[in-house]
């Protein structure tokens, strides 16, 4: 089984979320310097997903695609009440710069959960009995244990959580997009309109999910200015790579299993 390659290496990148968690904040002469920094050190774990979305978007079957968007679909619902919670919940310690770009992506993640449920009902599923994967559970409430633990800091270690797992998005959506059309049991089969379906969504999400990220970016770029703060930021981001790489891998083994 897939999954079961994937979990042995999920303990080959466990290292690079640890050392990130405990680099040394005091060697970043400026902010873009620590964004640059950090994309570079996160690099082995953003191509493990990429390698998950590759591998998985080459082997699932149609009713492997059906579990898997299950779970997409209560994602994309999590992901916009993450950021509405975050923003009327902590909105006196949110700089008014980014409350437009929040509420942007707040109606990106009502599209995206729009076109996974179309697409859902075009492979044949529904969202009858559906229960989260407790990963993924996890993940949305990471930002929400992890923010408010330093209110001085709650704005930078918000966009360390949900922004830094769109990050990691980015390359899991890519690696559908770019290798779904090599599974040709889907796309030789009845539901071949329904797959191209799905890759075209990907590559729209992607697309959606780098603007995502890139307010964290500009976040950073912003107040990542003190070791301090740097050290606030790489602790939720360190977490959020960890929960982020479970949750995904389990996502497969679930849809191989027939078991979300």
């Amino acid at each position: 089984m897939v999954y079961e390659k994937l979990w042995e290496k999920v303990e080959q990148v466990k290292d690079v979320w640890a050392k990130i968690k405990e680099v040394d904040a005091t060697a970043f002469k400026s902010p873009v310097e620590f964004v640059d920094w950090f994309k570079a050190a996160a690099d082995p774990v953003l191509q493990f997903h990429y390698e998950i979305g590759s591998a998985w978007a080459t082997t699932t079957d149609v009713p492997g695609v059906i579990a898997w968007l299950r779970q997409g679909v209560w994602n994309e619902w999590a992901a916009a009440s993450d950021v509405a919670r975050s923003i009327n919940e902590y909105r006196d310690y949110i700089d008014t710069e980014f409350m437009t770009m929040f509420a942007q992506q707040i109606a990106d993640e009502g599209r995206h959960l729009y076109l996974r449920s179309r697409i859902l009902k075009a492979f044949g599923g529904s969202m009858e009995g559906f229960k989260p994967i407790k990963e993924w559970v996890e993940l949305f409430e990471l930002p929400f244990v992890c923010a408010p633990k330093n209110p001085k800091y709650l704005q930078v270690r918000l966009t360390s959580t949900l922004q830094v797992v769109e990050l990691t998005s980015v390359y899991h959506h890519r690696g559908v997009h770019d290798n779904l059309e090599r599974n040709r049991q889907l796309y030789s089969g009845p539901y071949a309109k329904a797959a191209e379906m799905l890759r075209e969504s990907f590559r729209e999400i992607e697309d959606d999910e780098l603007f995502h990220w890139s307010i964290a970016e500009r976040m950073w770029e912003k107040y990542a200015r003190s070791p301090e703060a740097i050290r606030n930021i790489l602790e939720c981001a360190a977490e959020a790579l960890r929960v982020s790489t479970e949750a995904r891998v389990r996502r497969v083994e679930l849809s191989e299993k027939r078991a979300i």
